[in-house]
């Protein structure tokens, strides 16, 4: 009996082994490829969200192909991982289609990472910019509809815009107004005026009219582009409703800012401007009948944020001249940005006519204005508001409500969602610069975009802005020995 049970399962285990266990060994170089291709499927590839501060003067995109370039060229674990997933592709490709390679534009998509951001921002704004990184892109939808977002802006008073900020020529101006009544505010007048502008937008839905110096379309063609072309837009631009959530009054909101005196009026600048029109018109007719890749790559200029900053004076402010009085009165009543409140009870009801009143070209004031001879007043606010919410708008109404003009001089959005600034979540393109600090800079970047609630808590400013001072002190050391040695 005892014979039989060991022969049954000496037979039972050999079948057992032939059956199953044996077609499962291969041979040392089948091993080598899987072993690849699992550690590629399972390998931490660089996914998730993370907010970066976008500089002034450049466009969303120029940051978001800045970014994409020095993380390439400077981060050896990101082109490793990229390398590894265009093999990976390359092999299943291959694999599908009876050994065919994939064309060089299947590859080509892995030449660089796969980025996207959660709500462009304009040139002249800087801030939080919230950027998707691979499987992250994803998830930025929702950073794109239903999202509050807060903005710290400054502004000028005394003109109105049609742009709504300092960033266009100065045909763009729409009216000049006093401000004399703001100059020398008590404390208590400055909060009584607060307290006015926070009554009239926050706790109620409000109708806002997007500026025309904007992206949006009427006809297949951006307001913005009517507007620039000297021409008439097309209907009325719809309001959308938006939300002001809450203002926060910094300490040297109404700033009084001094300016120097001017012995003349500043027109020659708007003369050289008129005289670059004339240039930039003559040169777009002569190229009209040339190189069509001429007149490609024209179009296809980059964005340039100094072109309009060297006519600035003091603060981003704009020159006032009798020229641009002129200008006003052929835009008079173009413009139709304002906020109201929907119910239209107690809110900001305005006409055209209050929206573009203009102060009387006798108006000693004025040429106080005209020659700087009175100092500028400055607004500084932080508010919080919803998705599709124009600021330049509301700025044009805050100065309604001070019975003036203004225009945006600055802006900076300091929070997303659950992203803030002050918290210190977020990342600059010159961290990412310096191969040395790659292992600190990764790690980080892997734990903000692990979760994207707990990553808005992680202080990355405090880890990275000791690194930076500690990478100065270096170099300033460097330096000085260089200095001592050239001495000797």
């Amino acid at each position: 009996f005892h014979v039989l049970k060991i022969t049954f399962f000496f037979f039972t285990s050999f079948y057992y082994y032939m059956v199953f266990i044996r077609p499962l060994k291969i041979s040392e170089s089948q091993i080598k490829p899987i072993a690849q291709s699992l550690l590629s499927s399972t390998s931490q590839i660089m996914n998730g969200i993370f907010p970066i501060e976008k500089p002034v003067n450049k466009t969303s995109q120029q940051v978001l192909s800045s970014l994409n370039n020095i993380l390439l060229e400077k981060s050896e674990r990101l082109r490793t991982q990229l390398e590894t997933e265009k093999e990976q592709f390359i092999k299943d490709f291959k694999a599908t289609n009876k050994g065919k390679a994939p064309t060089g534009k299947a590859i080509r998509r892995f030449s660089k990472l796969k980025m996207g951001q959660g709500g462009t921002l304009d040139p002249m704004a800087s801030g939080l910019l919230i950027i998707g990184l691979n499987n992250g892109t994803k998830n930025l939808q929702k950073y794109l509809t239903n999202s509050t977002k807060s903005y710290t802006f400054k502004a000028i008073l005394g003109q109105e815009t049609m742009s709504g900020d300092n960033q266009e020529d100065f045909k763009s101006t729409l009216s000049v107004n006093s401000y004399e009544h703001l100059l020398n505010m008590s404390k208590e007048e400055k909060n009584g005026l607060e307290e006015k502008i926070k009554k009239a937008f926050i706790g109620k839905p409000l109708n806002q009219v997007p500026p025309v110096y904007s992206a949006l379309k009427i006809n297949g063609r951006r307001l913005y582009d009517y507007i620039r072309n000297g021409e008439e837009i097309p209907g009325e631009i719809e309001p959308r409703v938006v939300e002001l959530l809450d203002i926060e009054f910094h300490e040297d909101n109404f700033k009084v800012i001094p300016q120097t005196p001017l012995t003349e009026e500043p027109t020659e600048l708007y003369e050289k401007e008129e005289e670059n029109e004339e240039e930039e018109k003559e040169n777009k007719e002569n190229n009209k009948d040339g190189d069509n890749k001429k007149n490609k790559k024209m179009k296809k200029q980059k964005f340039d944020g100094n072109k309009n900053l060297q006519r600035l004076g003091p603060n981003g402010s704009l020159p006032v001249t009798d020229e641009l009085l002129n200008q006003v009165m052929k835009y008079k009543n173009q413009i139709k940005t304002y906020t109201i409140d929907t119910n239209e009870t107690g809110g900001i009801l305005q006409t055209d006519e209050e929206l573009n009143k203009i102060t009387d070209i006798k108006d000693p004031f004025y040429e106080k204005m005209k020659y700087r001879q009175v100092p500028l007043v400055e607004l500084n606010m932080t508010i919080k508001v919803s998705s599709g919410f124009y600021v330049r708008s509301v700025v044009r109404d805050i100065c309604k409500i001070l019975n003036t003009s203004g225009y945006m001089t600055s802006l900076t959005r300091v929070a997303q969602k659950q992203w803030d600034m002050k918290n210190g979540c977020y990342f600059k393109l010159e961290d990412f610069e310096n191969e040395a600090n790659e292992p600190i800079w990764y790690d980080l970047l892997a734990k903000v975009m692990e979760d994207e609630e707990k990553g808005a808590l992680v202080d990355v400013r405090s880890v990275l802005d000791k690194v930076d001072k500690k990478r100065k002190l270096e170099e300033n050391k460097e330096e000085e020995e260089a200095n001592k040695k050239i001495k000797i």
